[in-house]
């Protein structure tokens, strides 16, 4: 069997359900310096992607570094990947006081190796070949001072010398590049609660360079959060789509809507309509299976024309479901032009996803990341590859 095993390790249009698949928006990844991930370049990128691994193995890494490239590292997003992984700076007692070293501490883990930051580490860069362009991203710590410009415009701007933490008036913070855009972010912004100072001028844009949408692992644990994709949608055929999904789980299911809200304290809920009962139920009545396929599909139908990400798929989905709930991934993100991105150690996950690849030919690429030394290596399996895998039960998780 040939298997294109990636060892040099550097680093849109929808189409309707039966047309060709759509030309990968990211055909190859290139991770430097992140996390776990020293140098990282996965090629042979398809529409959907599922990377599996042993744990240690930067699975969920691969999805943030996507998540940070997508929204041009937006403070949002990094201080989300931090909290999430209880690596957030917390909130300070005073919050016009400037952080010091000690209270950044963990801003360290996003760089390989968690290196010092008062040693200037060298920059985390996450870069795309494919379509519609490429795209480069390079973050790094850097030492920066307030300067106003001729228009009296507070702006920041990074220092040539000086120690990272050291004596002065500057200002520890994060040089974010993008394309040849610059955005300074100063690291008082990593707190459990958002220092909110006043806004510096950016040479970014005011959208992000690709539309993203990331499901965690316990995505589905609270509707509450989904409101607002759901009123993104609702009325919509995307809503059709939605209900579709869940009926892989329940076919009695016949409408699905948000409720609440409305009270400063009142939280929204998902509610559901079944056949089999007199008056429509909270979603969360029918398991986490349900809730956690209406925060996939939910996600995926906002998605359109960009990026989902999904960190441990199977989760809460029982394996006769699984593949039909990967079919109705196949055949959505074909027709709203999303690529997406998945993680699983199920071996159930990957059957069902191995069946749904075959019935939508060159769309599904399976990536398993292994170590080598202290690297992170890709093997890549196509369709066909994959499916003889599966067959000989080969261990790809």
């Amino acid at each position: 069997m040939k298997i294109k095993n990636s060892i040099s390790i550097s680093h849109e249009k929808g189409c309707n359900d039966r047309g060709p698949s759509m030309k990968p928006k990211i055909a190859t990844l290139t991770i430097e310096r992140f996390r776990a991930l020293r140098q990282l370049r996965i090629n042979g990128l398809g529409q959907v992607n599922l990377i599996t691994g042993r744990n240690n193995t930067g699975k969920s890494s691969v999805l943030e570094a996507l998540r940070i490239l997508a929204s041009d590292a937006s403070p949002s997003v990094i201080n989300n990947i931090l909290r999430y992984r209880e690596e957030d700076i917390g909130e300070a007692e005073d919050p016009m006081r400037p952080l010091d070293a000690e209270g950044l501490l963990q801003i360290s883990s996003l760089f390989n190796g968690f290196p010092q930051l008062a040693d200037k580490p060298q920059p985390v860069s996450i870069s795309t070949n494919g379509v519609p362009r490429s795209m480069t991203l390079t973050l790094q710590v850097a030492w920066v001072s307030e300067e106003r410009d001729q228009e009296g415009v507070r702006k920041l701007v990074s220092q040539q010398q000086g120690n990272l933490f050291g004596e002065g008036e500057g200002i520890p913070a994060l040089i974010v590049e993008v394309d040849g855009s610059k955005r300074i972010i100063t690291l008082d912004n990593f707190r459990r609660y958002p220092y909110r100072g006043r806004p510096f001028r950016s040479d970014f844009g005011d959208e992000p360079s690709l539309p993203c949408v990331f499901v965690s692992p316990y995505g589905g644990e609270r509707t509450a959060t989904l409101g607002a994709l759901w009123d993104n949608i609702a009325l919509s055929d995307r809503e059709k789509d939605v209900v579709e999904a869940l009926k892989i789980i329940d076919p009695e299911i016949s409408a699905v809507s948000m409720v609440g809200g409305e009270g400063p304290r009142q939280q929204r809920t998902a509610i559901v309509r079944s056949s089999h009962l007199p008056r429509p139920v909270p979603l969360r009545s029918f398991g986490d299976g349900l809730n956690r396929l209406f925060g996939i599909v939910l996600s995926l139908v906002n998605a359109k024309g960009g990026l989902l990400l999904i960190d441990e798929f199977e989760n809460g989905i029982h394996h006769s479901v699984q593949l039909d709930a990967w079919r109705a991934v196949f055949k959505l993100s074909r027709r709203l032009g999303i690529q997406v991105f998945a993680t699983s150690h199920s071996w159930d996950s990957i059957e069902a996803f191995q069946k749904a690849a075959a019935e939508m030919p060159e769309a599904g690429v399976l990536v398993r990341l292994s170590r080598k030394g202290e690297d992170i290596v890709p093997t890549i399996f196509a369709e066909d590859e994959l499916a003889i895998a599966t067959r000989d039960r080969i261990e790809v998780r």
